[in-house]
Parts: structure tokens; sequence; C-alpha cells
């Protein structure tokens, strides 16, 4: 039952009844009196004319407020777009910010604390279905791999293997979940990745690592759990680890595989739970593509790939708190330095770089190799069109030591010129500092992957590891390049 004042009135009684006046009500017996004081008075030609012309000026005045209403609406309506392009709708946030579980965006300064765990994970076998992403060497024979396996629908998971047998065999130590993989697979993966992105990963020890895309993620158990860590920058553009110095490079406003800039260069210690900084920041004058950042002797060398194929951006050195521009020497031709490399063996810092490439044949291109023994401030030309590589893609150069060179060239994939039609000399070797490359040959009943390499390094000692990320393995070689073999984690 309904107690509501409304239902017990005499008007929702269900019967149809009069004016109220009818019911002897006080108000509606004034109007009716007041009804039969009115007396109908004859109208004349002027009377009826003063009624139009007051009627007319009536309407007037009313378009005019209208008008005048109307104006005052717009007015506020664009005010309170432009306040929501610059500010957004509600909570602070600003246009170009991402949304993510209330949490402010970092920009340039860190966050106070990590925002998410991924628990910890027994370790169980290699899916079938693994492609490998990315290597990194912890030492004590301890190898780790990121990759994807298959899971629900069409959609593919990072996940991280490890090897403590200097990768004969290997074991699924954690699977991430939530992340965004939509620009992590196929044959053209860009470097920026979305946020929750996971696509490479760099080790420090054997128990402690990061994995990165867009997020950065720690462990401190071998793999087993994962923390969220805080970050200058909304976007990990690259993270390396040398003799325990770590630096994170980053960078904000970044979407569909570019970054609008600035860019953050941050120095940071594994064995700490926080990443402060940034130590510099760059605003590049063009789009960014991609960016490395390479630490060896305690110097840290940056480099950034511009988004438009006709610009470039000269590699930086971090110099205490400033980037110093590395100037290209004559034999390069005006042309910017390009894949800088250190030596990992050598006591003293040698750096290595590319330059002044050159068209060869219909799909290949030539280089020029030049070095530096000074940090970058002066280089020496070593050879020019020594080294012919496939036109595949992105291009990259690792070093042991002053004699022995791996160059490859990969993904992202050409999308300029006529493309090589295949992986052959995809993966150049050089025993003689440069002077000279040769074909790296291919195990036994192995091919060269048909799109290249998506990233090669020096390891330590005789090791480089060349990944192409479009197959279920990676190449590795323990002997300065004489060598190769097939690393597949699933055998």
């Amino acid at each position: 039952m309904n107690d509501s004042p409304l239902n017990d009135s005499p008007l929702n009684d269900g019967h149809n009844h009069g004016e109220p006046s009818d019911q002897r009500d006080a108000v509606a017996g004034f109007f009716a009196a007041a009804r039969s004081q009115v007396r109908d008075q004859p109208a004349t030609d002027l009377d009826w004319q003063r009624i139009v012309h007051e009627s007319r000026r009536s309407s007037r005045r009313r378009n005019r407020l209208a008008l005048l209403s109307s104006a005052a609406v717009a007015i506020i309506a664009i005010f309170a777009v432009f306040l929501w392009q610059q500010n957004g709708m509600g909570d602070g946030v600003r246009r170009g910010e991402a949304i993510v579980g209330g949490n402010p965006v970092t920009t340039g300064e860190p966050t106070s604390s990590p925002s998410s765990v991924s628990s910890a994970q027994r370790p169980t076998t290699v899916p079938d279905s693994f492609r490998t992403w990315s290597v990194s060497n912890a030492g004590q024979s301890t190898v780790y791999a990121l990759g994807a396996q298959d899971c629900e629908g069409d959609d593919a998971c990072p996940v991280l293997l490890r090897s403590g047998t200097n990768g004969r065999t290997w074991t699924a130590v954690h699977r991430f979940d939530g992340t965004d993989v939509s620009a992590a697979t196929g044959t053209d993966v860009p470097q920026v990745q979305p946020e929750r992105a996971v696509t490479q990963t760099r080790f420090a020890t054997p128990q402690t690592g990061y994995v990165f895309g867009g997020d950065l993620w720690v462990t401190r158990d071998g793999g087993a759990s994962f923390t969220k860590m805080s970050h200058p920058g909304s976007t990990v553009l690259d993270v390396e680890i040398n003799s325990q110095h770590a630096v994170l490079l980053s960078s904000d406003n970044c979407g569909q595989g570019v970054c609008n800039g600035p860019v953050y260069v941050t120095r940071f210690d594994p064995a700490k739970g926080t990443i402060t900084g940034p130590d510099a920041q760059v605003t590049p004058r063009a789009q960014v593509s991609a960016g490395t950042v390479t630490v060896q002797n305690d110097q840290v060398i940056v480099q950034l790939t511009a988004a438009n194929a006709g610009a470039s951006i000269a590699p930086m050195r971090l110099d205490d708190k400033k980037l110093t521009t590395l100037n290209a020497p004559p034999a390069c031709s005006g042309a910017a330095l390009q894949s800088v490399t250190p030596a990992t063996n050598s006591k003293q810092l040698q750096l290595f770089a590319l330059c002044n490439p050159q068209k060869a044949g219909n799909s290949q291109t030539s280089y020029t190799i030049v070095r530096s023994d000074d940090a970058g401030k002066s280089w020496s030309s070593v050879s020019r069109g020594a080294l012919i590589l496939a036109r595949l893609g992105d291009v990259w150069l690792a070093a042991a030591d002053s004699k022995h060179l791996v160059a490859s060239a990969g993904g992202p994939r050409e999308s300029t010129g006529v493309p090589a039609p295949n992986g052959d000399d995809s993966l150049m070797v050089s025993n003689n500092g440069g002077n000279g490359f040769g074909a790296a040959t291919p195990p036994k009943g192995q091919q060269l992957p048909g799109t290249g390499f998506d990233w090669t390094a020096s390891a330590g000692g005789g090791i480089v590891y060349a990944v192409p990320r479009t197959t279920h393995g990676f190449w590795m070689t323990s002997d300065y390049g004489t060598k190769w073999t097939v690393v597949d984690p699933r055998h």
C-alpha cells in the first residue's frame, strides 16, 4: 500500500470532478467573481491598430532578448569547449594525458610509488607457440628471453623465460596479463609502444631485471613476480645496464608509434627500489620514432631516430646534467652518425659508428665505418663501402672489442626504396676492426630469416645475440661471430 498524501486526495479517487470552485474553494471563487465583472466593449479601427502596434513592439523586444540570450549561451559554450580542450573534463586531467586508474601522469618527475604488482608465478614448460622478442644475459650462465605465446582468441601474451644453463634449457617463469600487444606483433614493430606494452627485457643480475615497452616493471626474485615502477616520462623507449650502471630513456606525449618529446635520460641504481631524476632532458626538433641508449665505462650515449625519413638527429653523450651532440667527421660526407656502439671488452672506451649510407645494387646499402677513442669527441675513418647490408630496415652494430664487429639489418622493416627480397646479407661479421666484412654462416640446416634481425648486441666476451622477433628462437655466437647457433627455447 502507498501512503502518499497524493493518493489520499479527492482528485485521485477515480471520479470526474468540476473546478475547485464547485468544491467551495475560496481562491477559485475569487477568480470566478472577477470574471463575472468583465464586460465586452466595442472595438474601433484605431483600437485595433494600437493593439497590433503594441504586439509588434513586444515581439521585437522578445526577439532582441532571445538573440541576446542565444549569443550569451553560444559564448558560454565556446568558453566551455576551450576549457575542455585545455584541461579535460573533470579530475584535472589535461589533453594528451593518459587516464589510468586515477593515478597522476608522470611527466618529467616520477610518481611517488609503484602502482601495481604482478604476483609470483610458478615456473612452467615453454609454450609451443613461443616467439622470441628480446634477450638479456644476466651473468652466471643465466639468460632471459622475453617473447609472446598465443592466448585467448587471436591475442598474444608476453611471457618471460629463464635459462640457468646459458641457453641450453629453459623454463617459463612469468606470463603478463592485461598488457597491450596491439603494436607488438607482425613484421613491422615500432619501438614506441602503447602505455601497457611489454616487449623488451634487460637484467642486471640473475635475480634483478626489467621488462618494458610503454611500461616499466622490475623483478627481484628471478622473474617470479614483478612490480610496476614509476619513472620520468610516460613512455619507456629503452633501458640499458652495464656493470650495475643503469640508464632509462623515456619520453612524453607519445602515440601511434611516435613521440613529440621531451626525452628524458635518467641514471638509476638497480639495487634501489625507486627511480628519481631525470638527469637530463632534450626536446628534439623532429618527432621521434625510436630511441636507444648505450652504457660503457660509465659513459652514456643516446641515439634518437626521427620519424620523418628525411630528418636526422645526431647522437648525444650525457655529460653530467647535459647532453652533448656528437658531430660526425668529414668521412661521413655531412651525414649524421648512426648505430653508435661501444666495444664491450675494452678497458678504455672505444666507440664504433656507421654513417653515409649509399645505394649498392637494387636492394643493398653500403656504409662508412668510423671509430672514436675519446668518447665521441673526435672520430677517425675505418672503412668506406666495406660493409654492405641488405636493405631491410633498421641497422644494428655490435662490437666485442677493437677487432670483432657484427652488423645486422631488419625491423622495423624498410618502407622506402626497394627492399631486399630475402634475408641474405642481413648479418655480417668483421674480425679486422671493420676494414672488411663477410656474411655470417648459418648453422647446418638453417637459413637467415627472410626479414632480417630486429636487434643485435654484444653481451661481453665473444657472445653476440641477434634477435629476428619473427621466429621462435634467436641467433647466438660465443666466438665473436665465427660460428652461429639458433637457440629455440621450446626444445
